[in-house]
């Protein structure tokens, strides 16, 4: 069934009327690693792709809360272990480290204590609960403020962080335009995708229609990931299904 899904998006990359959608999609599949290996669920994979094709090109504050609340992201980061008392980290460092600020930019009493207001999130079936006996429902300290802070409330305060459309705007900008990327730069798209309340599309137009998109440094610069070198291939052999 795995590899079903894996054909169907195939597929669909290759005849999809609107191509960015998948391809954007595909961005937040590899941002937002997850793998069967692991969830050992086709239908939570399946889940998990159609809300990137679905929200992937909207604000990145609601596609963020919408994958920590997935099936699929809470049973590879080990969400069912995290309770009360007994708090597992891999959640909350996982969004951090690897989703929104990247290393260096939080401490690990921030881990700890994000970890402790994720406790709770789970799962049944395909559908998101809490479980509030498993939830710790006292103070925290997090990024400097203390209060009763929920898994909600822990992400809004990470969106609010400036590192964060830093973070992303400059993984956009590595997979869409080339890897380059001083850091002035990226501080500077970092501001433009803030003022644009990190809303996917319309940063990716900001891109586009840059003049750095076209510049010579960029063109011919960018080497195919492996998914897209495939459906590219298939497009210039003139192949309609892989």
């Amino acid at each position: 069934e795995t590899d079903r899904v894996a054909y169907w998006w195939a597929n669909r990359m290759l005849t999809s009327d609107t191509p960015l959608r998948e391809k954007v999609a595909l961005f937040w599949h590899g941002h937002f690693a997850t793998n069967e290996d692991k969830v050992r669920d086709y239908r939570k994979m399946l889940q998990q792709i159609e809300l990137f094709q679905r929200e992937g090109l909207g604000k990145f504050g609601p596609l963020m809360v919408a994958v920590a609340k997935n099936p699929a992201m809470l049973q590879f980061l080990d969400a069912g272990a995290n309770v009360k008392d007994a708090p597992n980290e891999n959640f909350a460092r996982e969004i951090m480290e690897l989703f929104t600020m990247g290393v260096d930019n939080y401490g690990e009493t921030d881990v700890r204590e994000a970890a402790r207001a994720f406790t709770g999130w789970n799962f049944r079936g395909l559908e998101f609960v809490v479980n509030p006996r498993d939830h710790d429902n006292t103070d925290k300290t997090f990024l400097g403020e203390t209060r009763n802070f929920d898994g909600e409330d822990i992400i809004e305060k990470i969106l609010d962080q400036d590192i964060t459309a830093v973070f992303i705007a400059s993984k956009l900008y590595r997979y869409f335009v080339r890897d380059e990327l001083t850091p002035e730069y990226a501080r500077e798209l970092g501001a433009r995708f803030r003022a644009l309340d990190m809303n996917v599309a319309r940063f990716l137009e900001l891109l586009f229609l840059s003049k750095d998109f076209y510049s010579q440094r960029v063109q011919g610069h960018r080497v195919k990931p492996p998914v897209e070198l495939m459906v590219s291939t298939y497009h210039k052999l003139g192949l309609a299904q892989v």
